[in-house]
């Protein structure tokens, strides 16, 4: 952010932005970068007050004019910085509930939205790593078709000790649904 006066502003006729939240905000407008601190005002042009207005209202940057409710416009510039930074975070983590259905990568917060979380008292996501999940899952597979095979095989012998055991007058067969001596 710059303290000079750029091009765009105008000190007689303009517009007053103002920015009450607790964030510095970073804007452009005609290729000319311009820097509101947090709680600064500046005069624009109204074109340029006006393009800035559109791109960063949702983030609280709002207009002053003469005899305005400072307060209020404030608390509502405030509610709407808030409002952003929530909005910011759940995307963000529903972003990334989505991903981790479909089994793609975890993507990892920015800085800023780590800030806006810890701000707001809300949390972010914990990352995953789908192939351990599904490695994990493998390997559980594995063991447990590995334990029915063998279980499969034990039945499979015993049946046949018991198959072999048996007389053949004793062997029982299913008649007309009982089952009766052969």
């Amino acid at each position: 952010m710059s303290d000079t006066p750029f091009s765009i502003e105008m000190t007689t006729v303009g517009l007053v932005l103002w920015n009450p939240t607790n964030e510095d905000l970073e804007m452009q407008y005609a290729g000319i970068s311009i820097g509101l601190k947090a709680g600064e005002r500046q005069t624009f042009a109204i074109k340029c007050a006006m393009h800035l207005l559109n791109g960063f209202g949702q983030r609280g940057l709002t207009s002053l004019t003469h005899g305005c409710d400072e307060e209020k416009i404030g608390r509502e510039a405030i509610q709407r910085n808030r409002d952003f930074k929530e909005k910011q975070v759940v995307e963000y983590n529903q972003r990334n509930e989505n991903r981790k259905a479909m089994n793609l990568g975890f993507l990892p917060p920015t800085e800023q939205l780590k800030k806006y979380a810890i701000e707001l008292g809300l949390k972010l996501l914990e990352p995953y790593t789908v192939r351990d999940e599904e490695r994990a899952g493998i390997t559980a597979a594995k063991q447990e078709n590995e334990a029915l095979k063998q279980e499969i095989s034990e039945l499979r012998e015993m049946m046949k000790e018991f198959m072999e055991g048996q007389k053949p007058s004793e062997l029982r067969v299913k008649k007309d649904g009982k089952w009766v001596k052969e």
